[in-house]
């Protein structure tokens, strides 16, 4: 789904919910417990990995879907949600997941340095399979420092755990087929964020957050964006409809005594989901 084709939809599921937003709830609706399980349609997906020898100074930087073709997946799970232990303080998650898959013939060669510091030479010709998984799973506190009937103001803080893998299977008659070491770690960072709800009335809102850190510690260095702007109109009682808009950029380092593992990504799309209120 294209860029144009996300926005036509968030449009007309946006207005649709600002008419049916004009609707007054009979009663207060339940806040305690949220879960939201939707799609997230990639816009725009832009990643770049590398590895250098921290002996040699050799190493190599690719873009995965570039250099090994992979296919990155359109379509996203993403779940989000909260628990309201009091109206001004809440425990907060959510998880999404990109995996990918490629196939190709290399029409040139690179050197990958796998985490056990050994360069391996993949030449021109080598049927390259690979695949890459890219998790974020995120938990955290939010302080509603301000929460009326119509304007909830937030602060947080939490964990945001990636997980990174990428494989390499590389097939060539000359010399023998190999298989390339993967390259697979885990990386938990703080987090801070900022929300902001409005109650255009009780059953329609509308909602921006935003997430950020920037650090280094031990053998990591690392920083994180994260901003979502949403509307949401609760349809039933405990059910809720919603669409939005949300871009992320993560940079990653490790410098570990063997290597120095770079990873850089950049994601944008929008958001179509169900929620549940209880």
């Amino acid at each position: 789904m294209g860029t144009k084709n996300i926005m036509r939809v968030l449009f007309v599921v946006i207005s649709l919910f600002a008419m049916l937003g004009t609707a007054r709830a009979e009663e207060p609706l339940p806040d305690k417990f949220r879960l939201s399980i939707g799609g997230y349609a990639l816009a725009r997906f832009d990643s770049s990995i590398s590895m250098t020898d921290t002996n040699l100074g050799a190493g190599i930087s690719i873009s995965p879907q570039d250099t090994l073709g992979l296919d990155i997946e359109n379509q996203v799970l993403r779940i989000e949600g909260y628990y309201r232990f009091h109206p001004k303080h809440a425990l907060t998650y959510s998880w999404y997941s990109i995996s990918s898959e490629g196939n190709r013939t290399l029409d040139k060669e690179f050197e990958w340095v796998d985490p056990d510091g050994n360069t391996i030479i993949i030449p021109i010709g080598a049927q390259v399979i690979s695949n890459l998984d890219y998790d974020i799973f995120k938990v955290g506190y939010l302080w509603s420092f301000h929460h009326s009937d119509k304007v909830e103001l937030g602060v947080g803080a939490g964990l945001h755990i990636t997980r990174l893998a990428l494989g390499l299977d590389a097939s060539t008659t000359f010399p023998a087929n190999r298989a390339v070491e993967d390259v697979n770690t885990t990386v938990p960072l703080p987090v801070f964020s900022l929300v902001l709800k409005y109650n255009v009335t009780p059953k329609f809102h509308w909602y921006l957050k935003t997430e950020a850190f920037a650090l280094k510690f031990d053998k990591w260095a690392g920083s994180y964006r994260d901003a979502t702007f949403g509307m949401e109109y609760r349809a039933w009682k405990n059910v809720a409809l919603g669409a939005g808009l949300s871009s992320n950029s993560l940079e990653i380092e490790e410098d570990d005594p063997e290597y120095q593992l770079k990873y850089d990504n950049n994601i944008s799309g929008g958001l179509l989901y169900v929620a549940t209120y209880f």
